[in-house]
């Protein structure tokens, strides 16, 4: 395709993504973006940095169904870095190096984009919380020493975002290190279906036994698009049979347990649930706060603790929607001058709707004072008389007096059973810091009250 046609494809994909996207995520990621080439069902296009470029591959998936509406073509997009070797880097150089996500010769050509391992996707850079621990540690076990009975297969499942196919590539990625003569094997679940399709068609099924089969360790994501697909659960049952049988390594991802796959044959779930099966749930606050303290080190900005609470506390769903707000406060931010809760209020206030505002409770006052003095909530319900813990403790009953009205009694019984007697005190405490010189006491609280109101 000519410069001036690739150009004036980029240019109506883009006017029909203004009604997709907001207008400042499409003039800070996507307008400045450089169309590069687009041969062999590969549109490229050139990000002017690694940074530029991590936040606007999330964008890839709309792009790609963009592209098909305005071309009527299937193209594949990668988005390279400006002046970057792999600018121009052609399609059949993008097989993985050994060890890594394996390719077959010509049996893919012009088929089925490529799945390959993300190299951004290591356990360094996985965030461990009470709800992914148990996965954590049973994919750091498998890519260890891969093979043999040890967690085989491996089958993960969890609500979409919560970090299966971050493990996923982690594992191929570790094992790619400590054993790059292992054969291993990355594919979507799509893919491994398209190209099921594809062998049959083309008569080339023992080509596509010899790739599947012929392999040390098979991850598949998302393997529960293979319901309802009666053929291809027949070739995928045979071919778990040949690599578990002799002893080579199965890991799997899937939204749902084995048992809750209705569509799927009794004899592969059987298979799925012989080996060892790892719930993820959704991350607790403290593990969505790491989350965004390691995505913002990692990109070299600073993002002031009440920002931070502040999008933890309202988007706990998954961890995708967590970093799509964290992006999009930092895209905003560029443009406001810096970051602060007020201009994350303004970036998110699209996403956090009206109904999703936590609802005011002792239990939630309790939380946020504890967070913003650096203690356990646990710690304002208990006998410790400390300063540390006492001052913040009288904060919280007076905020709870004075923000949703409970009696004396109703807030002793909240902080450890205390007499109506001790929250009359420590509301009167407060009242007469905040009527004397104590301007730091009034900033506390006012700052304190913006954290709870969201």
């Amino acid at each position: 395709m000519d410069s001036g046609s690739l150009k004036a494809l980029w240019s109506r994909s883009l006017a029909l993504l203004e009604g997709e996207i907001s207008d400042i995520s499409l003039k800070t990621w996507l307008v400045p973006l450089e169309p590069v080439s687009a041969e062999n069902g590969e549109f490229v296009l050139a990000a002017p940095n690694d940074f530029h470029r991590g936040y606007a591959e999330q964008y890839v998936p709309l792009i790609r169904n963009t592209l098909k509406s305005v071309s009527s073509r299937d193209f594949s997009v990668r988005i390279a870095i400006q002046g970057h070797e792999s600018l121009a880097r052609g399609v059949a150089s993008t097989a993985p190096a050994s060890g890594g996500a394996e390719d077959s010769g010509d049996f893919r050509s012009g088929t089925v984009a490529r799945a390959q391992l993300n190299p951004s996707y290591t356990f360094d850079s996985f965030v461990v919380g009470s709800g992914n621990r148990f996965a954590h540690a049973a994919s750091v076990a498998v890519a260890d020493k891969p093979g043999g009975r040890n967690f085989n297969p491996l089958f993960m499942y969890g609500g979409s975002g919560l970090g299966k196919t971050h493990l996923m590539h982690a594992i191929g990625n570790r094992i790619r290190a400590l054993h790059p003569e292992t054969k291993q094997l990355f594919v979507q679940c799509e893919q491994f279906v398209n190209e099921f399709i594809f062998a049959i068609r083309e008569n080339r099924y023992e080509e596509f036994r010899a790739r599947y089969r012929g392999i040390d360790v098979l991850l598949i994501d998302d393997i529960q698009f293979i319901e309802g697909k009666e053929q291809m659960q027949v070739e995928f049952f045979h071919t778990f049979n040949a690599l578990y049988e002799s002893g080579r390594h199965i890991v799997l991802t899937c939204d749902k347990p084995p048992q809750s796959l209705a569509s799927l044959e009794s004899r592969l779930r059987t298979r799925f649930a012989s080996g060892l099966i790892v719930d993820i749930q959704p991350p607790d606050y403290e593990t969505r706060v790491a989350i965004l303290k390691k995505r913002a080190h990692s990109h070299g900005v600073d993002v002031p603790d009440d920002v931070l609470d502040f999008i933890s506390s309202h988007v706990a769903s998954n961890i995708r929607e967590l970093e799509g707000a964290f992006t999009t406060v930092l895209a905003y931010s560029l443009l406001a001058g810096g970051i602060t809760l007020d201009v994350a209020r303004e970036a998110l206030k699209d996403i956090i709707q009206p109904s999703t505002l936590r609802k005011v409770t002792p239990a939630v006052v309790a939380d946020v004072v504890a967070r913003y003095y650096g203690i356990g909530s646990d710690d304002l319900r208990s006998n410790r008389r400390s300063k540390e813990v006492s001052d913040p403790r009288q904060v919280a009953m007076y905020l709870c007096r004075t923000m949703l009205d409970m009696t004396f009694p109703q807030i002793g019984a909240e902080f450890g059973n205390r007499d109506h007697s001790t929250v009359m005190h420590a509301c009167s405490k407060v009242s007469d810091g905040l009527a004397g010189d104590q301007p730091g006491l009034r900033a506390d609280l006012d700052e304190i009250r913006k954290r709870i109101g969201g």
